[in-house]
C-alpha cells in the first residue's frame, strides 16, 4: 500500500505524486538507474562511442561545430494494448514534444533534439542540435503510441492522460477518488512485474500521510511524501516495526535565492554579510539530524559535474556587521540596520508544502536579525513562488533547486550571474567529454560562488519508507521516482 500526497488530475501532471504513478505506467527509451548511469529499457542498448551507436558527425553543412548522432534499436516489444511499438512512436513522441509549451522540461529535452529519422521498423537516427554536446543524450528521445493519439480528439487525449496506455511495468486498473489501483503488465519489456498489484492511496497533507504510516495504514511512503527533518520521528517508529528507511542525498538543493534590488542584495557587500551570517552547518544537524550536508555551489555531489565538496567557513557575524556598514548600512531603531532612513526590511517567500523548507526559512530569518535585518517568513504557493523568482520581483527566496543534469542547472542561472559564466555554458555544452566538461563547470561554479547570486543552505535528503522484506527498493540520487524500478520489486519469503 502506497500514500502520496495530492491527488494528480493527471498522470503526466507536473508533481511527485504524478511522477511515481507515471513511471510505473509508462515507459522510456533510457533510463538512469541507482548509480545514476544510463541503462536501457524500451532500447535495446544506450547508444555510445564505444559501442559505434553514438558519433560526432562534421561533415554536416548545418552543423558547423559538429552534431551528435545517436542510433537507437527499439526492443521487440508492444504497448500495453498489443500494438507494436515502433520507430514511428518515437519520431511522434519528438514532434508532440517540439510543440509543448516553452520552459517545460519536455520542451528544453526536445529542442536539444534537431531531428529524428526513421531507418526501420524499430530503428531511429537522432541528430542533436549544432554543436550540442549533452552528457544526457539518451534521455531526450522517448515514445508516445500514435497509434492512439495521432488522430485523437482533444476529449481522446484528455482521456488519455488521465489513464494512459502506454508501456510501463503496471497499468491503470482503477481511478477512484482517493485512490488508484494499478495491475501489473504481463508483457512488459523486462519481464512479468513480481508483484501483481499495487494500490496508491491519496493523502491531503504530509501530517496526514504520516499518521497513516504510523497507524499501519499504508506501508510505503515514497519521498517527497516525508522529508528528512523526520528523520528522528521516523528513527524512532522504524525501530522495532517492519519497516526501513532509506536515505539517499539527491543532486538537487535548497538555495536562498537573492533579488536583483541593488540598494538591496543586489549590493554584493551585503550578499557576503548574509554569506557570514547564516548557520548552514547548525541547520544542517538540527533540522535534519546531521544527515544532509551544505554544497558549496549551484551543483552538488555525487553529481558528476560538482566541483570538490569542501565544508563552508564557519559564521564570522562581526565581519558581517563589518560589510553592512561598508555598505552604508547603521545601526538604527530597535536594533534593525538602515540606510538613508530605510530600515533593512525584508520577506524571505518559500513555497508551501514542505515543513524543512519552512522551518530552514524561519532559522535564516532568526540568523538574519543576529546582525540587524529583519526578515519575515512568508508562505507561498509553488507556482506562485516560481512565477515571481522568474520575474525577479521578490527580495529573498528559498527554492529548491535540480542539478541532476548540469547543461540545465547552468541555463537557470544565465544572465544573472556574470557575462562569462553565460559563455563557459556555451562552451561546455560543446566539449566533447565529461573530463573537458567537469573543468569548464568547476571554472564555472567558482565564478557563481564568486557573484554568489543564491546561498546553498543544505544539499536535499530524499527518505523513502518501505517494509524491511520489500526486496528491490533503490532510491535514485537524480531525482526519479522511486517507481523507477518497481518491476522488481518483490517481498521476500520468510
Amino acid at each position: 500500500m502506497v500514500g502520496l500526497v495530492g491527488e494528480p488530475r493527471t498522470v503526466f501532471d507536473d508533481d511527485p505524486s504524478a511522477r511515481f504513478v507515471a513511471s510505473a505506467v509508462t515507459e522510456t527509451l533510457v533510463r538512469r538507474d541507482a548509480h545514476d548511469e544510463l541503462t536501457p529499457r524500451l532500447a535495446e542498448s544506450v547508444p555510445t562511442l564505444e559501442n559505434g551507436d553514438l558519433r560526432v558527425a562534421t561533415d554536416d553543412a548545418d552543423a558547423p561545430d559538429g552534431r551528435l548522432v545517436a542510433t537507437f534499436r527499439l526492443r521487440d516489444t508492444k504497448w500495453q494494448d498489443g500494438v507494436p511499438i515502433t520507430a514511428t512512436d518515437v519520431r511522434f513522441a519528438w514532434q508532440q514534444d517540439k510543440a509543448d509549451t516553452p520552459g517545460t522540461l519536455t520542451r528544453w529535452m526536445a529542442d536539444r533534439i534537431s531531428d529524428i529519422q526513421i531507418l526501420s521498423t524499430r530503428e531511429v537516427r537522432v541528430l542533436y542540435r549544432n554543436g550540442e554536446r549533452w552528457d544526457d543524450y539518451a534521455l531526450g528521445p522517448r515514445v508516445m503510441p500514435s497509434h492512439r493519439l495521432a488522430q485523437a480528439t482533444p476529449e481522446q487525449r484528455v482521456a488519455y492522460a488521465r489513464e494512459p496506455v502506454h508501456a510501463g511495468a503496471f497499468a491503470i486498473a482503477a481511478w477512484l477518488p482517493g485512490s488508484i489501483t494499478l495491475s501489473a503488465y504481463q508483457g512488459y519489456v523486462l519481464g512479468t512485474p513480481k508483484l501483481g498489484r499495487l494500490e496508491i492511496h491519496f493523502f491531503p497533507s504530509r501530517a496526514a500521510a504520516l499518521q497513516a504510516l504510523l497507524r499501519g495504514e499504508i506501508d510505503i511512503a515514497p519521498w517527497p511524501v516525508l522529508e528528512a527533518d523526520l528523520a528522528k520521528t521516523l528513527d524512532r517508529f522504524a525501530d522495532g516495526t517492519h519497516l526501513l528507511a532509506h536515505y539517499v542525498p539527491t543532486e538537487a538543493a535548497s538555495l536562498l535565492r537573492f533579488g536583483s534590488n541593488l540598494k538591496r542584495f543586489g549590493n554584493p557587500l551585503v550578499r557576503e554579510a548574509i554569506l557570514l551570517t547564516v548557520d548552514r552547518q547548525s541547520i544542517v544537524d538540527d533540522v535534519f539530524v546531521g544527515r544532509a550536508r551544505v554544497p558549496r555551489t549551484y551543483l552538488v555531489p555525487p553529481q558528476w559535474a560538482a566541483a570538490e565538496d569542501v565544508p563552508p567557513a564557519g559564521p564570522d557575524r562581526d565581519r558581517a556587521r563589518a560589510l553592512l556598514v561598508e555598505a552604508g548600512f547603521s545601526k538604527g531603531q530597535f536594533g534593525i540596520v538602515e540606510r538613508g532612513g530605510e530600515r533593512m526590511t525584508t520577506t524571505i517567500g518559500v513555497a508551501a508544502g514542505s515543513q524543512a523548507r519552512t522551518d530552514v526559512a524561519r532559522r535564516v530569518a532568526g540568523d538574519l536579525a543576529a546582525i540587524g535585518i529583519a526578515a519575515d517568513v512568508r508562505e507561498r504557493a509553488p507556482a506562485d513562488l516560481a512565477a515571481e523568482v522568474q520575474r525577479g520581483e521578490f527580495d529573498l527566496a528559498i527554492t529548491s533547486e535540480e542539478a541532476a543534469d548540469p547543461q540545465l542547472a547552468s541555463e537557470r542561472w544565465a544572465g544573472i550571474v556574470d557575462p562569462w559564466f553565460d559563455v563557459l555554458a556555451r562552451l561546455a555544452t560543446e566539449a566533447p567529454d565529461r573530463v573537458e566538461k567537469r573543468a569548464i563547470y568547476t571554472e564555472m561554479e567558482r565564478i557563481w560562488t564568486s557573484a554568489l547570486p543564491a546561498l546553498p543552505l543544505y544539499q536535499e535528503l530524499r527518505v523513502d519508507v518501505a517494509p524491511q522484506g520489500l526486496a528491490g527498493i533503490q532510491p535514485a540520487p537524480s531525482g526519479s521516482a522511486l517507481s523507477w524500478n518497481v518491476y522488481e520489486w518483490s517481498f521476500l519469503l520468510r
